[in-house]
């Protein structure tokens, strides 16, 4: 199993051109949680390099190939959940770092299964896309496709943010984004 357990392996790993992102969850109920593992092959065939699912793992780090619902870092999920502000109506959710300490995040709590993995899915295309067609430098890839995804997340009416960081979507996005467009 591969944990990165330090910022300086997470800075390293979000060096990559790939997407990142990270699911977190209060994790009340493991059922959500148990869809993304149960769908990890089919993810990991699917978008290979271009995209990085990050799950919290105890013992205070994260992995992105190996773990199970009894191995999810509950206390790591709380740290993240407090330090970005994330409301438990906003559980779960994906968490994208847009710039320094700025983070949009797709909510999933709302979703069915097949709703889930259709926006997954969708998700691993862009990437996937973006690795073919996009920037070779790996910071200019990351801003990029951080660009393509919260675009996609816009349009599709899924893009939320905590509001202190509206002013790091606005440059990501190259346009003001209203509060009440978040959703």
């Amino acid at each position: 199993m591969y944990l990165i357990e330090t910022q300086e392996q997470i800075e390293e790993f979000e060096r990559q051109r790939a997407l990142v992102g990270t699911y977190i969850d209060h994790s009340y109920s493991r059922e959500k949680l148990e869809w993304v593992l149960a769908a990890r092959d089919g993810f990991d065939a699917h978008v290979g390099s271009s995209f990085h699912l990050l799950i919290p793992h105890e013992g205070n780090g994260y992995t992105v190939n190996h773990t199970n619902e009894h191995q999810y870092g509950i206390q790591l999920a709380r740290a993240v959940i407090s330090h970005l502000e994330i409301k438990h109506s906003n559980l779960p959710c994906i968490v994208f770092r847009a710039s320094g300490d700025d983070y949009y995040f797709l909510k999933l709590g709302h979703r069915t299964k097949a709703e889930f993995l259709d926006v997954i899915g969708r998700i691993g295309d862009l990437a996937t896309e973006c690795a073919q067609n996009g920037p070779e430098e790996p910071g200019e890839f990351r801003n990029w496709v951080n660009m393509q995804t919260a675009n996609f997340l816009r349009r599709e009416k899924m893009l939320s943010a905590v509001r202190r960081s509206l002013p790091a979507l606005n440059g990501l996005l190259g346009g003001i984004v209203d509060a009440k467009e978040l959703v």
